[in-house]
């Protein structure tokens, strides 16, 4: 039987060739020598391969895999396989059992990144290793975080290795769902991440592509995905039905702000893309560093405020609610008659008076150009307190500065008090991010370009908040993007978050609000104004799966039912506290520090 084997170079199918079932003498043979390393050291052109294998028990060999290996190109300089617990190797013969491995790494003159199956003394790992050129063992990485189901030791390190390209950091399946990895990774100098993943039991894909964009984008760093791809149609999962989904398959090449430069797609093959790792953008903004691709907000300033990410976790409790529903709005109007010194917001108050038809718990308004030492603005913020009252919920603005902060989103409550008055993080950081109570919940808040510092939100989420709320006139690169980023944070922390912008020419930058799973609720409409709102229950927790499922579907040969499996987990309310849980802030000291990476990518020398 053969399959077609595809190599996609910048998402363009290039050939196919029949897989033959290849032993390792074959392997190691014959093509294998007609390589050469291409790398330029002064300019560090490199060509990086992600491997996407075909899932399936009569595929889990080392044969399957150096057949498939055996089809890259002959001019990489890093590839990158998936995770395969199916294969281990032991730790004091490591160089031994990766053999096979490492021959192809020595005959291609090639980086190969790998992650399999450790066995140190009677003690499983699931490791990361990377072979240099030569197929010398140069690097390995124990998985150090773990899911319910993740039944392996951890290691305790966050390293990133040295290549004649730069530094390469490796995450092992479930590691992708921790951004604190990456961070670390990233101001260890990591110039390219690669995330070696194994199907999980149940596969939920819904939020990869956001989180994709952010680990990149946040990282600066391009990645290479490699995964295992079904080989029938991908279809998604339907728990209820005893459908776990199929396997995603598309092993990627990422660049630097997470774009796929290129995709297997829903199959196996090979993801080839020739990258210059140290181009960059033509900076207009100078002295501010903006040379990627996008549109970037920097981080400025001090860290400190940022030190809970890599303190000691335990779960903050929460004060005795009233009710834990929420009606959630946001209300948008357009900039030309936003909120200024001297001038009475008319349409502004017009809008929040409209929201009584609808009778919000909480209404969030975008970021103005106002300060609070004008007496004209401090006349209107009396005229927001009473609003507040006469409406009786809680109002946020942002963009309300003073003489000390450019910009502060305050909060009314539903008594017309100010309760809350923060500001604007990215300019200059301050010591300490803050959250609030109301009635039915405990809120995050944050503004515009701090979208880009997922820290923010992170800290935010320890605190305990269920509801992030971000004042923005932010259009940054494009409104897709930051529709990405905003999924990519509630999908991180598992909260709601709701952003307010001004309506756009762009016809994809909304004011949106997105539930914890990082789909979009409610969008504003294209330039108009309105309020957009959805009820939400704080008691609803987002699921997660893990464990075993009483009363297994049964598996078919045909149609849908061949697609089920005998080891469906059971579906389980509290993912934040797992995840939370599953965190090791030990190892995240360099997280509040300013550090040369951080430098980089503030200000041009």
């Amino acid at each position: 039987m053969t399959t077609q084997h595809r190599v996609f170079l910048g998402q363009i199918m290039l050939g196919n060739s029949a897989i033959r079932t290849a032993t390792l003498a074959v392997t190691i043979t014959g093509v294998l020598t007609m390589a050469s390393a291409r790398v330029r050291a002064a300019d560090r052109v490199v060509s990086f391969a992600s491997v996407c294998l075909l899932e399936g028990s009569e595929r889990e060999n080392v044969e399957y895999v150096l057949a498939e290996l055996a089809e890259c190109p002959g001019d990489t300089d890093l590839v990158a396989l998936p995770h395969m617990p199916f294969l281990s190797f032991r730790t004091a013969q490591a160089q031994a059992d990766l053999a096979p491995f490492a021959e192809f790494a020595r005959a291609r003159r090639t980086y190969l990144a790998l992650s399999l199956r450790e066995d140190d003394g009677g003690t499983a790992y699931f490791t990361a290793v990377l072979l240099d050129r030569a197929g010398k063992v140069c690097g390995t990485y124990r998985k150090t975080h773990a899911f319910p189901d993740d039944n392996v030791a951890l290691g305790d390190e966050l390293p990133v290795f040295a290549t004649d390209f730069g530094k390469v950091g490796m995450t092992v399946s479930t590691d992708f769902y921790f951004p604190e990895i990456y961070q670390v990774l990233s101001m260890k100098g990591a110039d390219v991440l690669t995330w070696h993943h194994y199907p999980e039991r149940f596969r939920d894909h819904s939020g990869w592509g956001p989180l994709l964009m952010a680990r990149c984008l946040d990282s600066h760093a391009h990645m290479l995905t490699a995964m295992h791809a079904d080989p029938r149609a991908y279809i998604t999962n339907r728990y209820e039905g005893g459908m776990s989904g199929a396997a995603w398959g598309r092993s990627m090449v990422l660049n630097r702000v997470g774009t796929p430069i290129a995709d297997t797609g829903y199959e196996d093959g090979i993801a080839l893309a020739r990258v210059d790792l140290d181009k960059r953008k033509e900076n207009v903004y100078a002295p501010a560093y903006k040379g990627e691709n996008i549109f970037f907000v920097n981080n400025y300033g001090d860290r400190t405020a940022l030190a809970p990410v890599a303190e000691p976790y335990s779960a903050p409790k929460l004060p005795t609610y009233g009710k834990r529903t929420c009606r959630l709005a946001v209300a948008s109007f357009q900039r030309n008659v936003s909120w200024r010194k001297g001038i009475v917001p008319t349409a502004m108050l017009e809008l929040i008076d409209q929201a009584a038809e609808i009778k919000p718990d909480l209404l969030l308004l975008s970021e103005q150009s106002t300060n609070a030492e004008d007496a004209t603005t401090r006349e209107v913020m009396d005229t927001v307190a009473a609003k507040a009252r006469a409406l009786n919920c809680y109002i946020a603005i942002g963009g309300i500065g003073d003489d000390a902060q450019l910009s502060i989103l305050r909060v009314w409550d539903r008594k017309g008090e100010e309760i809350y008055a923060e500001p604007l993080y990215w300019p200059k950081g301050f010591a300490e991010i803050k959250v609030f109570d109301t009635d039915f919940g405990r809120i995050g808040a944050y503004e515009c370009g701090d979208l880009y510092i997922w820290e923010i939100e992170r800290v935010l989420a320890l605190k305990g908040a269920e509801i992030l709320i971000d004042a923005s006139q932010m259009w940054g690169a494009s409104g897709r993007t930051n529709e990405t980023l905003l999924r990519a944070r509630a999908v991180d922390n598992a909260v709601w978050i709701a952003c307010a912008h001004w309506p756009s020419s762009d016809a994809s930058l909304r004011s949106l609000i997105v539930d914890p799973y990082g789909q979009v609720m409610a969008a504003s409409e294209f330039q108009k104004t309105g309020i957009i709102h959805v009820d939400i229950d704080l008691d609803d927790r987002r699921v997660y799966y893990a464990g075993m499922k009483r009363g297994q579907p049964k598996p078919g040969k045909k149609g849908i039912p061949s697609y089920y499996r005998t080891d469906l987990p059971e579906q389980r309310e509290g993912w934040r506290d797992m995840l939370f849980k599953a965190r090791r802030p030990e190892l995240y000291t360099i997280i509040p520090t300013v550090n040369d990476v951080i430098l980089r990518y503030r200000l041009v020398e």
